[in-house]
């Protein structure tokens, strides 16, 4: 493999991406609301119970540092609890003060180093995967792999004795399709086939899988028939990347009924930035944010 021609450093991605102008203005609109809502908001959206679970897709050898000052942060304003767990207290309305529940995409190599850093604070995280790219060394198939798939310049992913070695550390391991394919795309026999494919490669690789996590992420690149699927399928939770956090108060709720909201955080973002978007998530959610959008309906 030509390992020198993997990226290993969020700086190259940056750099591939040519977002400079962009990003800048971005940036400053959100210095703004983030300062706003620390002056106003903060202090009441903090303590309101409710679950946030947070993902991320890499954990890059220059982001760590900024990747443990945010878990650092989190650790004193929320109580980590797993992605089961959270799944768990949700369905039985046992949210009684602010959690988190980490979880990440993709199954790239870096995780590893992701894990380290939530270890030390006591943090589980759900790592989704697809079987297709976990243990690639051939390059061109990582490259292809992650241009057509992940949109990415080519990373190293996980093999499967790293994933084991994350499940011995306390860690989830989740279904993301079997080669990350986007559903909509994909007519509901050719969906079936591929979660079937995915499940079972899981399973004989890892034991019992609960959590399934579609890719894309947007409501529009996942149908309904596909979320009854999967749930039928006897897991226990279907999760989104659509920003978004749940509470509930009214009572149990049906396993099958809950649609997962996620809040992405990207570690090389200002701790500021991070914090804006997790409360504007906890200040906007009611329980209606708990399950199918309209559009499905």
């Amino acid at each position: 493999m030509k390992e020198n021609l993997l990226i290993d450093t969020y700086a190259q991605i940056k750099a591939k991406q040519n977002w400079k102008a962009r990003s800048y203005m971005r940036s400053l609109a959100l210095d703004v609301l983030s300062l706003k809502q620390e002056l106003f908001d903060a202090k009441a959206i903090l303590k309101r119970p409710r679950i946030q679970f947070l993902y991320f897709h890499h954990i890059f050898k220059d982001e760590a540092n900024k990747f443990e000052k945010l878990v650092f942060y989190l650790s004193k304003h929320y109580k980590f609890i797993s992605h089961s767990e959270a799944v768990d207290r949700l369905i039985k309305d046992e949210i009684d003060e602010p959690y988190i529940a980490w979880s990440s995409d993709d199954g790239i190599e870096n995780n590893m180093l992701a894990a380290e850093i939530l270890n030390k604070y006591g943090a589980s995280c759900c790592f989704y995967i697809n079987p297709a790219s976990i243990g690639l060394t051939d390059f061109s198939e990582i490259k292809e792999f992650c241009k057509t798939k992940l949109e990415m310049p080519p990373v190293a992913f996980l093999n499967w004795a790293q994933v084991e070695n994350l499940q011995k550390q306390g860690h989830e391991i989740g279904n993301h399709t079997f080669k990350h394919d986007k559903v909509s795309d994909l007519t509901h026999n050719q969906f079936k086939d591929d979660f079937i494919k995915a499940d079972e490669e899981l399973v004989r690789r890892c034991g019992r899988i609960k959590h399934f996590a579609y890719t894309y992420g947007k409501y529009e690149d996942f149908t309904k028939e596909a979320f009854n699927f999967v749930y039928d399928k006897g897991y226990e939770s279907c999760t989104t990347a659509v920003r978004g956090c749940h509470i509930n108060g009214n009572g149990p709720l049906q396993r099958n009924q809950i649609f997962l909201r996620r809040d992405q955080i990207i570690a090389d973002w200002k701790l500021s930035h991070i914090r804006y978007f997790l409360m504007q998530s906890g200040k906007s959610t009611d329980f209606s944010t708990n399950f199918l959008p309209k559009s499905y309906l």
